[in-house]
């Protein structure tokens, strides 16, 4: 029966009413890991097109979530497909959020930062060595019982004070931990130091203990160590931020990570409990479109009495191409060593051969060409080939990175402003499996910022949500018909005649499907409405129509691009009618 389980009573905890035919599964992700998940049982498909090759399986266990606007038997936990539930989800355990900053130091300050993570490192490795010989296997058991005397210790080897050894018992579980990860491996990369952060403001302290061994400076934009005598810059816009998310929540807590390399990185931990909306308050529903080549699409509507559309965006990514097939020529000369067989080598490549069958020869030419002006300029040599390879390869990253973040900055803003009027915030993410990623440019980009993107909404206190079954947007958003694609990734409806692109298909049924799981009738037939009332939003991103006659056609089969308002019969001012005689 496939993904789309049969079952009777609704999916939410409820106490009386009739059983629902038919009903979409939906499941429990355990953030941090792809565990099994339990299953609870939703609404069914109705006239939303949600048929057993479309039902939505989500992971992250609905909990109480629209269970004061429905009625009927309470669901256990796990009764949709056997399976147990870990409890992870379900609005009443907490979830471990972060959020990080990067602290920029120059040279000098990053040498005393690495003695210092020397010092602090090999105290706690000494304290627990002395213990060791002192309690024997108890200690090695249950650290946890010798942690004040832990913290004692190392304070005393170092000679400094107690607050850096505060999570001694964590580090040292950590290191074991790693190094029985890395299977004695001689590479091995030490965890990070933890520190605790205090936040000052002219002498005052808005937040963090007052033995916190960091502090961070509000009216003077730094960082201080005191006990180490390290100082450093900050940028406003970080201490902005660090200010806003201490006053936004209460339950936020800061910690200072040392690296052994002298890296800092400023961490914020939320422990979270999931949202949930209970069927009448205000409503926001944010549903993202995860593409393997477009980035990411993305629509906002909020229902309040009515539904309205607040934001519809494309997220692409930047083209980074040129760069990857130049970093590609470049290795391949570093190991042949001879630029005839490079070149070659090069476009024998499986992804360049990919290339060209798409039509994106062009590219590969370019690439090739802008490789053989660089050789003609410098003395090309293996080892400045692989250099160069490095230099690229860095700058592909930072512009995936650069991207990742304002991706994440601009979902964050829209969180916080729905949160601050009162809208209870629902994010649907539609996100390709793994192995349908492998071999695209895409891959690693994309479930990277998909992880990311969920550890913010669930630290912004909003409630996520990620499809198994991945939604089709080639079906239609009104009647939920198959459409027939006149254009690449646009399509038209041969039973009602809307035209949409895919992308924003996908969007607009992934949150038909959510509110249709919740048994939210009333803001379905809100969006529906919305829908009747805007028949050319779903072509948004599109600057041609596609030719061809059809239901929704209004310029007939020559209209492939859009056509001037002189030939349609509008208006035509009489200078442009005079210049046309």
């Amino acid at each position: 029966m496939s993904r789309l389980q049969r079952r009777g009573p609704g999916c939410f905890p409820e106490k009386t009413g009739a059983p629902l035919r038919g009903a979409c599964t939906l499941g429990e992700k355990k953030v941090g890991g792809r565990g099994k998940a339990a299953r609870i049982m939703s609404a069914g498909p109705g006239h939303l097109g949600c048929t057993a090759s479309s039902a939505l399986v989500f992971r992250g266990e609905w909990g109480r979530m629209g269970a004061a606007a429905h009625t009927g038997p309470p669901v256990k936990r796990g009764d949709g497909m056997g399976e147990k539930s870990n409890g992870k989800g379900n609005g009443k355990e907490s979830i471990d959020t972060y959020r990080v900053w990067r602290v920029k130091t120059n040279g000098e300050v990053r040498q005393s930062l690495q003695r210092l993570y020397v010092r602090l490192s090999g105290a706690v490795k000494e304290a627990c060595k002395s213990l060791k010989e002192k309690h024997g296997d108890a200690f090695r058991k249950e650290p946890e019982r010798f942690s004040k005397e832990l913290i004692e210790e190392a304070s005393r080897l170092a000679g400094l004070p107690k607050g850096f050894f505060w999570y001694a018992v964590e580090m040292w579980k950590t290191v074991a931990e790693a190094r029985r990860k890395s299977k004695r491996r001689n590479r091995f990369t030490p965890p990070p130091v933890p520190l605790l952060v205090r936040v000052v403001n002219n002498g005052g302290r808005l937040h963090g203990a007052s033995s916190a061994v960091a502090v961070l400076d509000t009216s003077r934009g730094e960082l201080r160590v005191p006990s180490a005598d390290i100082t450093i810059r900050l940028k406003p816009s970080l201490v902005r931020a660090v200010l806003e998310d201490v006053q936004r929540f209460e339950d936020v807590k800061l910690t200072l990570q040392l690296t052994a390399k002298g890296r800092l990185r400023l961490v914020a931990r939320r422990a979270v409990k999931q949202a949930w909306w209970n069927g009448n308050d205000r409503l926001a529903v944010i549903t993202l479109d995860v593409n393997s080549n477009h980035g990411l699409y993305l629509l906002a509507f909020t229902f309040d009495g009515e539904a309205r559309l607040l934001v519809q965006r494309v997220l692409k990514p930047p083209n980074t191409t040129l760069l990857r097939l130049l970093a590609a020529v470049m290795r391949s000369y570093s190991k042949v060593k001879i630029w005839e067989q490079a070149a070659k080598r090069f476009r024998e490549r499986r992804d360049v051969e990919e290339l060209q069958r798409e039509g994106r020869g062009p590219a590969v030419e370019e690439a090739l060409r802008l490789a053989e002006r660089l050789r003609a300029k410098v003395n090309m040599t293996p080892e400045r080939a692989e250099r160069i390879t490095r230099q690229a390869s860095r700058k592909v990253k930072k512009l995936n990175d650069d991207w990742i973040r304002g991706v994440l900055k601009e979902m964050r803003e829209l969180i916080r402003k729905l949160r601050d009027q009162g809208y209870t915030v629902v994010v649907i993410a539609d996100v390709p499996q793994a192995e349908s990623l492998n071999g695209s440019q895409l891959q690693r980009t994309l479930l990277r910022i998909a992880r990311r993107l969920e550890n913010l909404v669930l630290y912004e206190g909003a409630r996520w949500f990620e499809p198994e079954n991945n939604v089709s947007g080639r079906q239609c958003p009104r009647c939920g018909t198959w459409g027939v694609e006149v254009r690449r990734r646009y399509y038209r409806c041969p039973k009602c005649g809307l035209e949409w692109t895919r992308d924003w298909a996908a969007c607009y049924n992934a949150a038909k499907l959510f509110l249709k799981a919740c048994r939210a009738e009333k803001h379905l037939e809100a969006l529906q409405s919305w829908l009747s009332q805007h028949p050319r939003a779903p072509t948004h991103g599109t600057r041609e129509r596609p030719a061809g006659p059809g239901p929704s056609s209004r310029h007939g089969p020559t209209a492939a691009r859009r056509v001037p308002r002189a030939a349609r019969g509008g208006y035509v001012p009489a200078a442009t009618r005079a210049e046309g005689r």
